[in-house]
């Protein structure tokens, strides 16, 4: 079992992005959820459709590693309770990030394709955007940040 490194951020995302560069390569993965007033727990994958689940906003970055001497892509899936959230509504909230959507499903969540070389400083603001946005509570101005590394 992996155990997470998880700490606090707020405006100063320095922390933050050194995290995701260190699950770089398929290393590894990191979770992110805004911090709330009230004592919910992070949405967790149900296999009976999210609009059952009940929780806060967690956007996952996972990498993968080269093959055959090639970068991959990376993924940033983004579970949350507000079922198809549409193109129009992504773009915006992307606000001209280059990620592409592989799947807007109203009940597994949402998955964007992170194109190699994308600065993970971007790649951060994205997800913060992302879960502070689509938060069905207080959100508290702040962020947990979970790096699972093997």
């Amino acid at each position: 079992m992996t155990l997470p490194t998880v700490f606090t951020f707020s405006s100063d995302r320095d922390a933050a992005v050194a995290a995701l560069d260190a699950v770089g390569d398929g290393r590894g993965w990191c979770n992110l959820s805004p911090n709330v007033e009230e004592d919910v727990a992070d949405m967790k994958v149900n296999y009976f459709g999210l609009r059952l689940n009940k929780g806060v906003t967690v956007a996952s970055f996972v990498t993968a590693p080269a093959r055959r001497g090639i970068t991959q892509p990376s993924t940033l899936g983004v579970l949350h309770s507000r079922s198809r959230l549409g193109t129009e509504r992504i773009q915006n909230i992307l606000d001209g990030a280059p990620f592409t959507v592989r799947q807007d499903h109203n009940t597994r969540g949402l998955l964007l394709i992170v194109p190699v070389d994308t600065p993970t400083d971007l790649i951060v603001r994205v997800m913060c955007s992302f879960t502070e946005s689509l938060c069905d509570f207080s959100f508290t101005g702040s962020w947990t940040l979970s790096q699972f590394l093997p």
